[in-house]
């Protein structure tokens, strides 16, 4: 259980800390941990009030108070925070107040103060694809030796990140947190509040370009990821990915960089460390690959994961990589990449009494799409495949291109039918069209519209893909399509 003193809240947050007379005499006076959130708060934790667009945790203070919080951190200027004050001053017997100019910035300060104390690794992870699946495999291969805590849903923004950090406990011996971003800038804010031992930079995508605009922008925001690393720190890209290689090149020979990629690299293309893999096998129930690195000539394993997706091989590598420079048993760290099991809609496979349903629903990138169909392809084999797919967001001046490129690659697949949800539909069907194809193509507003349309043209054995941006909520598909048929 995490203990704070007070003196040491204050120091970190540079905020004006105030105590009643009976609390200054309690040498030994400590909070239990920090809640932003009245619902979870517990008995003797603090009560940080973060305000949002939509709400304002100061409104929920008396809430706070009577749940026993024994310190209250806000923003000094508002009303609650007089009010409190002038009740000390008048003998009240209230709850210890740290007044601060802005409360989110507290949270990441006491967060970062509180890394310090810790004595556990911080791998972070970042890019434009694959954090969730790539912290999922190094948290399952690195819990089997040490133990682990990490990020827990999607909790990584500038108070997901502040969250992780807090919940670890001091006997944990590695934090795996993803670090995410919806603004230019927050990535080099959540390295700083983080200090990561390793970085994972996943791949450099197009996800987010409504907000940052361009290519170089994007390659700039994930690898600020570097700016709070300690010194002696670890960085591990996809290797394949050709901006993160450049960047990699230009870096000075101070910082260690690992490169990990699906099949071997040519001298050319690679510099220092790698890790790859050979002879990738992918089933509709596993995944399997030799791995191998050039640092090691006996590092030469057979890794299987299971599930399908090549998407894996790179985040098994990512994670076998951490566990070398970590020290650990390579063939106990193999043996746990057996272990992965993915988290929510993320290439889940649904087999019912007549149909495959591969559900990747849960969101949507250029990367991720192109992965997901491939997956399709292979799992399908000689059946009929079905791919229902959802417009792609956020993607700024990449839009229209992102979506062409995709209908270019389904026109070269074998594909029993199409189905396009969202206005990005027109430029999906402009990419095939281009190729000459004349897969049957049909355009809805949404999902319950191609549900609609969609069920009375399945035949028994049909796999298919549901994938789309979590705006078109494609797995309203799958929900359709289950109760339907006998699972």
């Amino acid at each position: 259980m995490s203990r704070f003193i007070p003196a040491q809240i204050a120091a970190w947050t540079g905020g004006i800390l105030l105590q009643t007379p009976e609390h200054q005499a309690e040498t030994e006076r400590f909070y239990r941990g920090i809640s932003t959130d009245t619902r979870n708060l517990q008995r003797d934790e603090i009560f940080l009030a973060l305000s949002g667009e939509r709400f304002d945790g100061h409104d929920f203070t008396d809430a706070a108070i009577a749940k026993g919080a024994t310190m209250l951190i806000l923003q000094e200027q508002s009303e609650v925070a007089m009010s409190l004050y002038h009740a000390l001053l008048r003998g009240k017997d209230v709850p210890d107040l740290l007044l601060v100019e802005d409360t989110l910035e507290a949270y990441q300060a006491i967060a970062e103060g509180y890394r310090q104390t810790l004595l556990a690794t911080v791998i972070g992870i970042t890019g434009s694809v694959g954090k969730t699946t790539t912290r999922r495999m190094v948290a399952t291969v690195i819990s089997e030796q040490l133990r682990c805590h990490e990020t827990e849903d999607n909790k990584n923004n500038q108070i997901g990140l502040p969250l992780t950090l807090l919940e670890a406990q001091d006997q944990d011996q590695v934090i795996v947190a993803e670090l995410g971003m919806d603004s230019p800038g927050e990535i080099a804010v959540l390295s700083d509040i983080a200090h990561p031992d390793i970085a994972i930079i996943t791949a450099i995508g197009y996800s987010h370009a409504a907000q940052l605009g361009t290519r170089e922008a994007i390659l700039k925001e994930k690898t600020d990821i570097i700016q709070g690393m300690k010194s002696n720190g670890l960085i591990l890209i996809n290797g394949q990915d050709a901006e993160l290689s450049e960047w990699a090149n230009a870096q000075s020979d101070e910082l260690a960089i690992w490169r990990v990629a699906n099949l071997p690299l040519a001298p050319s293309d690679c510099s220092g460390p790698l890790f790859w893999a050979e002879d990738v096998e992918v089933s509709c129930g596993q995944t399997k690959f030799t791995a191998k690195a050039n640092i090691d000539p006996l590092f030469n394993y057979e890794v299987i994961v299971p599930a399908p997706g090549q998407h894996l091989v790179r985040a098994a590598l990512f994670a076998l990589a951490s566990a070398y420079f970590l020290g650990l048993d390579i063939e106990q760290a193999v043996a746990a990449c057996g272990k992965f099991k993915n988290t929510g809609s993320r290439l889940k496979l649904i087999e019912t009494s007549d149909y495959l349903i591969i559900d990747d629903s849960y969101n949507s990138s250029p990367e991720s799409v192109s992965a997901a169909l491939d997956t399709l392809a292979l799992i399908a084999g000689q059946r009929r495949a079905i791919a229902c797919i959802g417009g792609m967001r956020e993607l700024g001046q990449y839009q229209a291109e992102m979506h062409r490129l995709v209908g270019e690659k389904i026109a070269g697949m074998n594909l029993a039918a199409l189905y396009l949800i969202g206005e990005e539909a027109k430029e999906v069907e402009a990419g095939l069209l281009a190729k000459g194809s004349d897969l049957p193509c049909f355009k809805f507003n949404n999902s319950e519209e191609a549900a609609t349309a969609l069920l009375p043209n399945l035949l028994p054995g049909d796999v298919i893909l549901l994938k789309g941006s979590r705006f078109y909520e494609m797995e309203k598909i799958g929900q359709a399509i289950l109760p339907n048929r006998g699972v």
